[in-house]
This record gives C-alpha cells, structure tokens and sequence, in this order.
C-alpha cells in the first residue's frame, strides 16, 4: 500500500472535504451577493450596528422580526472584523456547517470502508440543495447543523454511549440554538422527530427521561433571557410580532411563499439531485421489515425524524424547497442502514444509472448546444441577458457535469461497486461548479447589484425602476435610494424629471432602469437619451445633471 492509499484509508472524510473545498472555495471568492436575501441581511446587520441594536432588528426602518439573532450577530461580527462584508468569510457560516454535518453522521452511521465514507460524505455534499446552500448566505445550513447535533445529543443518550451529564445538558441547548438561528422549525423538528421516535418504540417513560423538566427547563430558561433582551431592545409590538406575527401566522396563513399542501412531494425530487431515486427507494425500503434483521435505532431515529420532519412541513402554509433541508442528511445517511439491512438491489443500480444518463445528456447536450449553435438566432433571446452561457469555463461546466455522468454510468453497465458510481457523479457537481464559476464575475454582473453600484456616481440621489429589492443597495452606496418601483408615470410625473423652481431634487442624480423598459417606453427612451448613460448587463444607468 503506498503513501497516497494509506492517507485515503486513514482520513477518507478528509480528503472528501479537500476536494469539496477546493471546488467550491473559487465560487465563494468569485460571487457577489445576492439582492433577494444576502444583501437585505447585510443591510441590516449594518443598520443594527450603526443604530446600536442586538435583539431587534430594522430593514431600511421597518422591524424585521422574521429572523432570530445568532446570524445577524455572525455578520456584524465579521464586518467589525474584516471592516467590510467580506464574502469568503460569511460563506463559512454555511461551509462548515455543511461539513460538520457530514462529520457527524459519518461518526453516527459509521459506513464500512474508506471508500464507501468517502462516498457517502460527497453524496450528502452535493445533493443539489445541500450543495447550493453550503456556498450562499443563509440561516438553513446553520440551523440545520444544530438540529443534527441536538438529534446526535439524544442518539447518544438513548444509546448509552458517551459523557451522560454533558449530553442532558448539550440536548436543549442545541434545540434552543437551532431555534435561535433560524425560528420554530430550529425547536420543532428534532422535538417531533424524538417524540415519534419514542412513539414507535413505546418508550413511555423516554417521553419525561428525555422530553422532561430539563429539556424543557433549560430551554425555557434560555428563551426568557433572549426574549427579555428583545422587550429592552425593541419593545412590546417588537416582541409581539417576533412571538406570533412571525411563527403561529406564518404557519397557519402565510404572507409569503404560500404553497399547496404536496409542495414538498415535488420539491423534494429535484432538491436531492441526482440521488433523488436513490434516497427515496431507501426511505420507502426502511418502512419495509426484512426476515434477517431487524430496524437498528438509528434507522428508525432516521426514518422518523425524515417523515416526521416531512409531514410537518407539509402542513404549514408557508413553503420554500430549502426548509426541507433538515432532512436531507437523514435521507442520505438512511441509505447505508439500508443496506445493511437489504444488501445490494437491482433497483438501486438503476436507481444511479437513470439520473447519471440524464445528467450526462443534458451536460454534453448543453455544451454542444451553446458550443456550436452559440452565435445562431434560435439561442439569442436566451443569451441576452445571460451572455455568460457561451464563454469557455461555463461550456467546460457543462461538458464536465455530461462527462463524469457518463463514467458513472458506464461503471453502472459494467456493475463495478455502487460507490464508483456515486463518487463519479458527486465530482461532476463539483468539477461542473469549479468550472462555471470562471464566468461568475460575468454573472454578477447579470444577478447581482456589486457592479450595478460601482457605476453610479458618489454624489446626488439614486433612483430606480424596475429594480428589485433596490432599497439593500445602500451595503454599496453608502445611502438610500429613491424607489419607484414600477411605476414608470409616477417618475415621469416626480420632481426628478420635471424641472421646476421649487423643485426638491434640482441636483444631479442617477437613474437606474432595465435596459428593456428604455426600450419599451418611447418617454422613458426620450428622458434618458438626455443624461449620461452607462449601461451594465441588463441595467442601464442614467446619471442626470443640472
């Protein structure tokens, strides 16, 4: 056995984690944040430091209770730090989270063999949501890191295994900070999993040995001072909102990302790409008993939490595909229990095969497509506000993600071990991401407002249409912007355009517009063919002087 086999069979998760970070860390250097939810959480971090608020929070003014504080805390910390929201370093609330994850189920499951570790670790890496949400700014992958330790905290007390005084104590208080990352599912997903676990298993007296007075006491204990500290900071409608307005409404009737009651049934399908077929069969195996052997606790601790967690966010009203994430790493690590439990099936070959050969054919079509039929007519509406599909590093995305589908699906043809099968298609996401984000900069120019803000002057007023979310541009200006929305008549008609004596705004100031609603607005078209123009991917950025 040489050197380089030895490290492999010594450190397999490490080396997993080597080549996770050195596909994705090039994407975090080269991304700008996104307008939709990462730049508003920035704008409120800075809003929180300049006005000198810890437990409530304001966005542009207005009291944004949806989120607890952990994170917000996290982002004001490194912009004190770094004196500037530094990209690489906020990536890694989600990061290492999202390898903690990995580490902990690898040490709970405890997979046979190097090989098969190292599998699995890149199987749960790179389900496709898993993997998206390990790069981007966002509560989920934290809160999620939480509410697996906590489910590991009860796993080794239920075993036996490990410190007993340390693990009742660290049982609620991972709860509480998976509650105080990201809201009532941080709490409400490990409590329903651990009840119905104890359910199925008529564990009468586990409900008070592990649900009692200290679970509970201990939790209550650590709400009281945080929403104490919430009262002193922003007050009683503060608080009001934080308690109800944003858990029991939002739950029962929500204001936003309100979904039909299967939504999860769908979006679960694409959110654990291209293991989907996989990882469902194994959910459906382990409701199934075997003659041989029986359900081992950590599966079934698996398999409750999944459907659980599953049936509960189903009920609520509001839906996103990414509040499924503390399932997928049940999901996956359920798989090896599985075959324990069954041993190898056909179905599961096919399982791996279907998704590879369908990965393989849209990655080579997709760069045979734009590769050679880049500059036909047919792809012109589509490569215009997304030029970036034809450059070299994102066709090399998309051949890699098509050629590593196919070695995984010929090592399925020639029936070579399943975890060959799965490390293949695992490498195509993360060579296919290393690649494309060699047209990231291109990118943002397209999706994000980094580059959009470098172009508008330091002085005068900024004012937007058709702009979305402009008003957490002021991370890059330094100050408000004048929103219009999409009120075109309104801006015409505003004190911006006609130019009076008593006019409020006779100084310079910027517009920005879409491109497309220039063109599609002869008065739009005539406003602007008046000011200095310069034009940023899909914006255009008129800077007006009086």
């Amino acid at each position: 056995m040489n050197k380089l086999e030895k490290l492999f069979d010594n450190h397999p998760i490490l080396i997993s984690f080597a080549l996770m970070t050195i596909c994705l860390v090039r994407v975090m250097l080269l991304r700008d944040f996104s307008p939709s939810n990462e730049l508003r959480y920035l704008s409120i971090a800075d809003e929180a430091l300049r006005d000198g608020h810890f437990f409530a929070f304001f966005n542009q003014g207005v009291a944004y209770a949806d989120k607890p504080p952990l994170y917000f805390w996290l982002i004001m910390f490194c912009r004190k730090v770094f004196g500037t929201h530094s990209m690489l370093a906020l990536c890694m609330f989600s990061y290492v989270p999202a390898l903690v994850i990995i580490r902990v189920m690898d040490s709970w499951v405890r997979p046979e063999g190097a090989l098969r570790r190292a599998a699995m670790a890149l199987m749960a890496g790179t389900c496709a949501l898993f993997l998206g949400s390990s790069v981007f700014l966002r509560m989920d992958m934290l809160m999620c890191m939480f509410i697996v330790l906590s489910l590991y905290s009860f796993h080794l007390l239920y075993s036996g295994e490990g410190n007993r005084k340390i693990q009742r104590l660290l049982l609620p208080v991972w709860i509480f900070m998976g509650l105080f990352t990201k809201g009532p599912v941080g709490i409400l997903t490990p409590i329903v999993g651990i009840l119905c676990f104890l359910i199925v298993k008529r564990d009468w007296k586990g409900l008070g040995e592990y649900l009692g007075w200290r679970t509970w006491g201990v939790m209550a204990a650590l709400c009281a001072l945080w929403f104490t500290a919430v009262y002193l900071d922003g007050g009683k409608d503060y608080l009001n909102n934080l308690l109800f307005h944003q858990t029991v409404d939002r739950a029962v009737n929500a204001y936003h990302h309100k979904q039909p009651l299967w939504y999860y049934l769908i979006s679960v399908w694409y959110s654990v790409a291209p293991y989907c077929l996989l990882l469902a069969g194994a959910v459906v195996c382990s409701f199934l008993k075997t003659d041989g052997r029986a359900r081992t606790d950590s599966e079934l601790l698996f398999l409750t939490v999944t459907a659980s967690t599953f049936v509960m966010l189903s009920v609520f009203s509001g839906k996103l595909a990414i509040y499924l994430m503390p399932v997928f790493p049940f999901m996956v690590y359920l798989f090896p229990l599985i075959l324990r439990r069954f041993g190898w099936k056909t179905w599961m070959g096919w399982a791996l095969a279907a998704p590879a050969a369908l990965f393989a054919v849209l990655g080579l079509g997709a760069a045979l497509l734009f590769g050679v039929f880049g500059n036909a007519s047919l792809l012109e509406d589509l490569l215009k506000d997304s030029p970036y599909l034809v450059r070299g590093w994102a066709l090399a995305g998309m051949a890699t993600l098509g050629l590593f589908n196919l070695l995984a699906l010929v090592s399925r043809i020639r029936k070579k071990p399943w975890e060959r099968t799965v490390t293949a298609m695992a490498c195509s996401m993360l060579l296919a991401a290393f690649c494309a984000s060699g047209v990231m900069p291109e990118v943002n120019v397209y999706t994000a407002y980094g580059s959009l803000c470098a172009a508008v002057p330091e002085n005068g007023d900024v004012v937007t249409l058709h702009v979305r979310r402009p008003e957490n541009m002021d991370v890059y200006l330094g100050r408000d912007v004048v929103d219009f929305a999409k009120d075109i008549d309104a801006f015409l008609a505003s004190d911006y355009v006609e130019d009076t004596a008593d006019s409020p705004a006779l100084g310079t100031f910027t517009l920005v517009v879409k491109e497309s609603k220039v063109n599609s607005d002869e008065r739009l078209k005539a406003f602007v063919g008046g000011c200095s123009v310069s034009r940023v991917g899909q914006w255009c950025v008129a800077v007006k002087s009086r």
